[in-house]
């Protein structure tokens, strides 16, 4: 009888964070592994074997302490202290040494053959007597988790290979080394496997224990990604119009039905990242309280509240919020002031970015009166605001309380059927009302009427970069569109500031970096080098991303 390695889980709840199996195989001793009986004939013990297949879904970051985020490799923000992101940044990576994306290659597959292997012993799960939806539940997670983590190997490298029975070197040989399927295939595969989960998961769980996992409304929403990206220029070069209808009609669809079970845009933004479910995020992950090695609040706050300043925003992106009256800051007769730049902006600037001045924690962010929050290695002089709590002490750990960090929330719904739908048929009332939406709950003025296609793409392209800032989206979205090699392709400023008298300030602007993007060869990752090894005398026709 053959035997699986099972890691055993502490709760049935993905929102915390699991258990992971950390030993080498020779690290190993017989207790470790159970029969494939055991584990799949008692639907416990499957369920367990389930909740594995969450751990890597992604979250704010990667790793822990470093703390490697993907707004630091685009223009949202600089990593003050990380060579993985310095390496991305100044065009020095190569398929040896760009940790921590290449941990989405090794770690997506990983979860896939778990998933396989579940779905190949699915016959032996019993019934639960007690919860008849519970075994056809845990399948629809599985069909849904695949085709997540096959979309996200999309999203980094394009053409992949796609596995979808277990496969081992011991019985399959050198079939184990699959060659790149092409895109359409790639994108028919995911969408099949979300289709068959939808048909087995209910649209919204009605119990918070359940919250964070598999439903309908989870598998919609990662379609209206998935078909965004393949109708987008990346994918889509020669602009094939039916895929931007598809992806218009698939994000209609998904966002009708967030609607329907109850998503709604929360009345404040910043109440969106401060709490731990709520009824604007689709599917999020728990982020604890911000403390510790691995915690948001420890950092990202600034040096003088005990916080690391890892990463700090950049002024391109402070430059980017339009002021309250919906003008933008260099525009003619926008009321801008140099002299108070942070002045009457987009109400979701305070609600995302700590800037020199703020008032934080009942005192006032300072960078120049003995330099208490000015960090000894550059960064830029601005740190996050987003997801950080305002009543938690982080030397001592008091006062703070779970949050989420957001895979998919109804906004990024809004914004993708907005996109789309643009693209589709031009800046109709429908798009217009999406974008609308999302501006009015951030307490922005209406759009001007009237827009052409390509004026609306640019509305809509901002509002992304506004709204869903510091989420994970910006880095995958430049790409998409092929505008990093324009956005990621320049130098990187910070502020300073002097003061002289009372009231007479002057902000200067200095370079903190220099940034390279190669368009021939960055806009899709490189495989792995020690993946492309075992390659040898396999598989000549698997090859490296083109460029690489």
């Amino acid at each position: 009888m053959k035997k699986i390695k099972f890691c055993i889980v502490t709760t049935v709840l993905f929102a915390v964070l699991f258990s992971s199996c950390k030993k080498s195989f020779l690290d190993q001793v017989p207790s470790d592994y159970i029969s494939e009986k055991e584990v799949f004939g008692n639907i416990t013990n499957t369920e367990l074997f389930v909740n594995n297949f969450y751990t890597y879904i992604g979250s704010w970051n990667y790793g822990t302490g470093t703390s490697y985020v993907t707004s630091a490799m685009t223009d949202e923000s600089k990593q003050r202290w990380s060579n993985g992101a310095i390496l991305f940044n100044t065009g020095s990576w190569n398929p040896s040494n760009f940790s921590p994306l290449s941990l989405d290659w090794n770690s997506a597959y990983e979860k896939i053959r778990s998933i396989n292997t579940f779905l190949a012993n699915y016959d032996l799960v019993p019934e639960d007597p007690n919860d008849p939806s519970r075994r056809t539940r845990l399948k629809g997670e599985a069909l849904m988790l695949r085709g997540y983590y096959h979309f996200m190997l999309y999203r980094g490298w394009g053409k992949i290979p796609l596995t979808t029975a277990p496969l081992a070197p011991a019985t399959d040989g050198d079939g184990v080394f699959l060659e790149r399927s092409d895109l359409p295939v790639v994108v028919a595969t995911i969408a099949k496997d979300l289709d068959e989960a939808m048909t087995l998961l209910p649209e919204k769980h009605s119990s918070n224990g359940l919250w964070g996992r598999a439903t309908k409304t989870i598998c919609m929403a990662i379609k209206s990604r998935l078909n965004l990206y393949y109708a987008s220029k990346l994918s889509n070069p020669n602009n094939e119009l039916g895929r931007w209808q598809n992806a218009a009609t698939v994000s209609k669809q998904a966002l009708d039905m967030a609607l329907a079970n109850g998503y709604a845009l929360l009345p404040k933004y910043a109440d969106v990242f401060l709490s731990y479910a709520n009824n604007e995020i689709i599917w999020g992950r728990n982020m604890g309280t911000g403390t510790g090695s691995s915690g948001i609040d420890q950092v990202m706050q600034p040096l003088g509240y005990s916080g690391w300043t890892n990463s700090g925003p950049i002024q391109d992106l402070v430059d980017d919020y339009e002021m309250k009256t919906g003008v933008p800051i260099k525009a003619a007769g926008s009321g801008w002031d140099p002299k108070h730049p942070y002045k009457d902006r987009d109400p979701r600037f305070y609600a995302t970015i700590l800037h020199p001045g703020a008032r934080w924690k009942n005192r006032t962010i300072n960078i120049y009166s003995n330099d208490k929050d000015n960090a000894a290695e550059p960064g830029t002089n601005y740190w996050w605001r987003k997801y950080m709590t305002e009543g938690l002490t982080l030397s001592t750990g008091a006062g703070g309380s779970n949050k989420s960090f957001s895979l998919f929330r109804l906004a990024e719904l809004y914004l993708n059927y907005a996109e789309a739908q643009n693209e589709a048929v031009g800046a109709d009332l429908n798009v217009y009302n999406a974008i609308n939406a999302i501006r009015a709950r951030a307490g922005m003025p209406n759009i001007p009427a009237g827009l052409s296609q390509a004026q609306m793409r640019e509305v809509i392209r901002h509002e992304r970069r506004i709204e869903l800032v510091f989420e994970g989206h910006r880095f995958w979205d430049v790409r998409r569109w092929k505008i990093a090699e324009i956005v990621d392709n320049k130098p990187v400023f910070g502020v300073n500031y002097t003061i002289a008298g009372a009231t007479d300030t002057t902000f200067t602007y200095f370079q903190s970096q220099n940034r390279v993007f190669d368009a021939s060869k960055h806009y899709l990752m490189p495989v792995p080098q020690s993946e492309i090894d075992k390659l040898v005398g396999k598989n000549p026709g698997f090859t490296q991303t083109p460029g690489w």
